[in-house]
Parts: C-alpha cells; structure tokens; sequence
C-alpha cells in the first residue's frame, strides 16, 4: 500500500512540474542589466523591492514585478520603454473573444495584457495553436487592429 502512495505523489509531483511554465528568455541578475535600464526601472517603481529581470538578446531586458493592484512586465529596448499589464483572460471584452473564435477558431487565448507605449494603451492578446503563436493588438473598446511581429 505504501508503494502505490509513494507512486501516487510521485506522479502528482511530475505532473506538477511537466505543467511550468518556462520562460523563452534567459534570467539574470540586476548586476547584468544595463545601468540605464535599472535606474529608469528604480525611478519609476521606487516602491518595489522584487523585480526579476530577464533578457531576450543584448539589447532587450525585461523586469516582471508585482505593485499592489497587479502584475507586470516592464520591456525594456533601445528606442523605448513598454509597460504591460497582465489581465485575466475572463476580464477581455466580449468583442476581442468573439473576435478570436470566429477569426482564428484553432487558436486559444493564452496571455492578455494592457500595453502603454509611448503612453498609448491597448490590449495585446497573445493566441496559440500548435507549435504556432500569435501576439494580436486591440484598441482599449476591443477592436481589433494588427498582428504584432
């Protein structure tokens, strides 16, 4: 009997981390970011004292932080600074859902964020299929406006 609960929560516990989420992007240490993007991050995020930092090349740096209302990304690249913030997916406007199952009906929402650019906001919806993703941006009423490379 000891066996099969041993297997049991060995199972339980392989399953657990099969279902991870990885990230594609490398973690690093502050130490290793640019100088620039640290203090502009510190400037305006004073408050927050646990930010990881992550890198996708050379030039691009992203800061995953917590403040009291929500969780956040800060993209960090040479020409500009993007803020996102993640939403629930049952929180996208009906439009930006009806939208997705009739214009991409093999394709689920996997992420849902609030994007400021250049203090422009809008709704980045990342959608996948098999092996296939997609980032879609919407306007803040859910209309849809393009596929983000």
């Amino acid at each position: 009997m000891k066996k099969y609960i041993l297997f049991f929560l060995v199972g339980l516990v392989l399953m657990g981390c099969s279902g991870t989420k990885k990230s594609a992007y490398k973690s690093v240490d502050e130490r290793d970011v640019p100088e620039r993007y640290v203090k502009d991050f510190h400037k305006r995020y004073a408050e927050v004292k646990e930010v990881k930092w992550q890198m996708a090349d050379s030039t691009i740096y992203f800061a995953n932080f917590k403040t009291e209302d929500n969780d956040c990304i800060m993209k960090f690249t040479l020409t500009s600074t993007e803020m996102r913030y993640i939403i629930q997916l049952d929180w996208l406007p009906s439009n930006i859902t009806d939208f997705v199952a009739t214009e991409y009906p093999e394709y689920k929402i996997k992420e849902a964020y609030i994007t400021d650019v250049r203090n422009k906001k809008s709704y980045l919806v990342v959608i996948a299929k098999k092996g296939e993703t997609l980032n879609l941006q919407f306007d803040l009423k859910g209309n849809f406006n393009k596929v983000i490379e």
